[in-house]
């Protein structure tokens, strides 16, 4: 294992200053369990409706709370059932600072897919061809040495990674060894998450909305050698879970209202192309409200004193 890639400074500096300032805001017990069940309803159903499970998000809630969901398959109610033991797990092992193990990863896979298959909790046993994805698999004889050299990556950080650096590496190299039968990409977000969360940072929710740009970016790291559009889109995803968290503790406070950057582009030297391409770069800091990046127009005037009035180039 290797690093591949690390995030620009702009974006790693604005994240870290994100984290800093959820973690200083003093929250009550209430606010903080309402907010993590919140979140966890929706990684649940964004990372299941990512595999295809046929859920809503009331569907999953429901789900989540053991209620009856009529006219559902038993799999699909499953794969929602199952996600609050395998985030409990995720969160002692995140809490509990010890070293990651091979039995870690199978635990949390055999609470993720209990009932679902038959071999939740163990390595595949048989080559296996992903439709669509530019790489193979390492066949199933190297499974095991391959786990674990990606375990001793994560508790040794040979290259010395940030912590989203080192969640979104160990996220795409438990993709690319696709160590089971079936729930690898929702284990790779669990570990991703793992990661996340001991250090300190909140569950990030990559969502539905977005799946194709996902795995595109996902498959490109295998098939172009290019590590960092994923790298940018799981920090993104991060610094957007951080907003949430934010906007919601700040919500009494008067905030600037966000507009699409289409109209802050109005009167400015850029087009909504060029800033829609920075904010997907990490580099102006910006939301996505369903598939339309917003901003706030003090942002925009920030991003034009720190980065010039000269209109895009190309």
């Amino acid at each position: 294992m290797r690093a591949l890639a690390l995030l620009p400074e702009e974006l790693h500096r604005r994240i870290v200053e994100k984290r800093n300032s959820l973690l200083q805001s003093k929250l009550s017990a209430d606010i903080i369990k309402d907010l993590e069940e919140r979140m966890q309803i929706e990684f649940v159903y964004n990372s299941n409706s990512i595999e295809g499970v046929m859920l809503s998000r009331g569907e999953t809630e429901l789900a989540i709370r053991g209620m009856t969901v009529r006219g559902k398959s038993i799999t699909d109610l499953l794969a929602a059932q199952n996600h609050p033991q395998a985030i409990r797990l995720v969160r002692e092992l995140a809490l509990g600072r010890k070293k990651l193990t091979q039995q870690d990863i199978l635990d949390i896979h055999r609470a993720i897919m209990a009932g679902i298959i038959s071999t939740a909790g163990q390595y595949r046993r048989q080559d296996v061809h992903i439709v669509g994805a530019s790489f193979a698999p390492p066949p199933p004889y190297q499974i095991q040495d391959e786990m674990g050299q990606l375990v001793e990556f994560i508790n040794e950080n040979p290259d010395d990674l940030r912590p989203v650096e080192m969640a979104a590496h160990a996220h795409y190299y438990l993709a690319w060894i696709h160590p089971f039968d079936d729930g690898n990409g929702r284990m790779s977000r669990l570990l991703m998450n793992l990661i996340l969360l001991r250090n300190r940072y909140p569950f990030a929710v990559i969502r539905k909305v977005d799946r194709k740009k996902y795995l595109d970016v996902l498959d490109a790291v295998s098939g172009k050698g290019d590590f960092e559009p994923f790298l940018i889109y799981i920090a993104r995803c991060v610094e957007q879970t951080l907003d949430l968290y934010l906007n919601a503790i700040n919500k009494d406070r008067p905030k600037e209202k966000l507009r699409t950057l289409s109209e802050l582009a109005r009167g400015t030297p850029y087009s909504a192309e060029y800033l829609s391409l920075q904010a997907r770069k990490g580099v102006l800091d910006a939301v996505k409200v369903g598939r339309v990046w917003m901003s706030t127009k003090k942002t925009i005037e920030t991003y034009i004193k720190e980065h010039g009035r000269k209109a895009e180039v190309g």
